[in-house]
């Protein structure tokens, strides 16, 4: 990935002079006098990056015997100016301002760049300040995570859209909501007891469900519970965001990947006040342990046998009303992926190779289309053969080997392609030929011309 573009030393001031930074993060002569676009507040940015020093500071090594300070990078997604909280080389005081070159990709994320490895955010960032830290915290976490040699995995999860798989979801939820709020050791015990049952009886009915959700749960899910573990200082306060967490997630369109938001920060602060007997919870969950395995044992709970009695167990957190919402969301839901189905598998499309690809996307949007994929409503993909930018919908089959987009009505002139809803810069060389099927489009290499 290419390293150069334009950057600026300059205090908190918003008028700066440009220069050019290369690989070598040698400062060329300032190319011109600019000023710092108005999208990006640079006080307040660098305000947000001393209150996260202080938070992690004060956490220590608390959570994973590791510093989640780190450089920090804060973008704004359409100008791409950008805020650092430190200048890279060996001066390291900042702020550093500029603009990110437009070869690398824009996300709330780990991100190597310019010889330094950053927790990179999109502008604006959140303005509540604990929300802010959460955020901050659990980009931290998977940049500590990478330099540990963890790298997240991630299953489709396609069966957290289907109706049983979303019922049970919701039900382990307010079960766990319900363990949050208890006051007294058996209410949450039983709660807990509840939740474990629904979280069982869904991995029962689903073959993948164990490990796919397992395997969010570790890269999604410890990150955003180390967020909120980190952003308030009271346990009382954690409890407050988790259950936020939980709200907000059982009010998502699709559970498929942000589901992991919601479960992860409850299961960690739950463990966090078992006490004693969840000792070294977090380095066993890391390493692989189940969240939901880890928490029963720390309570001592039976394991759920067969018998798991959810319908009984339904009862206590208004299942009746729950399906049958989840009745007509399904319905609207079969209606829209048939839909995407015609436009993006049976009709003329435009299918590009996924090579070394970097994208950005709304994980609370997804829709599996099984057996072909998952439709991103909106995304932005980087790979060798230019970028595409989506406003609409892209097919991104199941092996992540292609993406799809419905077909452009005619023939572009040039390097750019437009589509409906999508724009494709050809990087140069590239170009677009016919596909495999009567309608289908396809890239073509330049070596391959």
């Amino acid at each position: 990935m290419s390293q150069r573009g334009i950057v600026t030393r300059c205090g908190i001031a918003t008028a700066c002079l440009w220069g050019v930074v290369s690989s070598g993060n040698a400062l060329a002569a300032p190319e011109s006098a600019a000023v710092v676009p108005e999208v990006m507040a640079v006080g307040e940015i660098t305000a947000a990056f001393a209150d996260f020093r202080r938070t992690c500071e004060a956490d220590g090594r608390r959570l994973w015997g590791h510093s989640l300070c780190a450089p920090l990078l804060v973008v704004h997604p359409e100008t791409r100016a950008f805020v650092a909280s430190e200048w890279p080389g060996k001066s390291g005081a900042g702020p550093w301002v500029g603009v990110l070159p437009t070869d690398v990709t824009i996300a709330n994320t780990a991100l190597t760049w310019a010889g330094v490895s950053w927790v990179q955010l999109r502008a604006p960032l959140p303005e509540a300040p604990a929300r802010r830290r959460a955020l901050l915290a659990h980009e931290a976490f998977h940049r500590l995570a990478n330099s540990l040699g963890h790298r997240g995995q991630e299953g489709a999860n396609a069966h957290l859209d289907d109706f049983e798989g979303r019922t049970l979801l919701q039900l382990e939820w307010r079960a766990l909501a319900s363990a949050l709020r208890s006051s007294t050791a058996s209410a949450r015990r039983t709660a807990v007891e509840d939740a474990l049952a629904f979280r069982s009886e869904r991995r029962a009915r689903f073959a993948s469900a164990t490990t796919e959700e397992g395997s969010l749960e570790r890269h999604e899910g410890l990150a955003e519970y180390t967020g909120v573990s980190a952003a308030a200082g009271q346990a009382r306060e954690r409890r407050a965001l988790a259950l936020e967490n939980l709200d907000d997630g059982a009010r998502r369109n699709s559970f498929v990947r942000a589901f992991a938001y919601a479960s992860g920060p409850a299961y960690g602060l739950l463990l966090d006040e078992a006490g004693a007997s969840a000792t070294g919870w977090r380095k066993r969950a890391l390493e692989g342990a189940d969240l939901g395995e880890l928490l029963g044992e720390a309570l001592r709970l039976p394991a759920p046998g067969p018998e798991r009695n959810v319908a009984r167990r339904e009862t206590r957190y208004e299942g009746s009303a729950l399906r049958e919402a989840e009745t007509t969301r399904a319905r609207l839901a079969r209606e829209r992926a048939e839909a995407l189905r015609k436009r993006l598998v049976e009709g003329p499309v435009l299918r590009l190779p996924l090579l070394r690809m970097r994208i950005q996307f709304n994980p609370g949007e997804l829709v599996p289309l099984p057996e072909h994929g998952t439709v991103y409503p909106g995304a932005r993909i980087v790979d060798e053969w230019g970028s595409l930018s989506v406003t609409s919908e892209v097919l991104v089959a199941q092996d992540w080997k292609s993406a799809t987009v419905v077909a452009p009505p005619e023939r572009a002139q040039g390097s750019r392609w437009q589509g409906d809803g999508w724009v494709l810069d050809l990087a140069p060389g590239w170009s677009v030929r016919a596909g495999a099927r009567p309608g289908e489009l396809a890239l073509q290499a330049p070596e391959s011309r």
